[in-house]
C-alpha cells in the first residue's frame, strides 16, 4: 500500500481511539459507564476499523482489475462489509453483555472521525490562506 494511505489510516485510527476515549468520558459523567456500554463501543469501533482496513484493500487492489472483475469484487466486498455490521448488531441485539446503542455509536466511529478530520483541514488551510 501507499505510504500516504497508511499514513491517513493511521490518522483515522488514532481519531477513533480519541472518539472512543471521548465517549466513554461522556458516558462516566451521565453516569452510565457500564462493562456493557463499554463493551459495546469497542466492539463497534473494532468492527468499524475492520471495515476500513477491508475497504481500502478492496479499493488498493481494485485498481489493477479489469471492468468486470472490477465491479464484482467491489459488490462482494460492499456485501461482506454489511453482513459484518449486521453481524454485530445482531449479536449486540441478542445478547444483553453488550449495549446495542454504543454498537451503534462505534460503528458510525469512522465516518464521523473521517469528516471532523476533513473539517480541522479545512479550516487551517483557510487560516494559511
Amino acid at each position: 500500500m501507499d505510504s500516504k494511505i497508511l499514513n491517513d489510516i493511521k490518522k483515522i485510527l488514532i481519531g477513533i481511539g480519541i472518539y472512543d476515549c471521548v465517549i466513554i468520558l461522556i458516558m462516566l459523567i451521565i453516569k452510565k459507564l457500564s462493562f456493557a456500554t463499554v463493551g459495546g463501543l469497542l466492539a463497534g469501533s473494532l468492527v468499524s476499523i475492520l471495515a476500513l482496513l477491508m475497504l481500502t484493500k478492496n479499493v488498493v487492489d481494485l485498481v489493477d482489475k479489469d471492468k468486470g472483475k472490477a465491479s464484482v469484487a467491489a459488490m462482494f466486498g460492499y456485501m461482506l462489509r454489511l453482513t459484518l455490521y449486521a453481524v454485530i448488531l445482531v449479536f449486540a441485539a441478542v445478547n444483553k453483555s453488550i449495549s446495542v446503542y454504543t454498537v451503534a455509536l462505534g460503528l458510525i466511529s469512522t465516518g464521523l472521525v473521517i469528516k471532523l478530520q476533513q473539517l480541522v483541514l479545512k479550516k487551517i488551510k483557510r487560516k494559511e490562506e
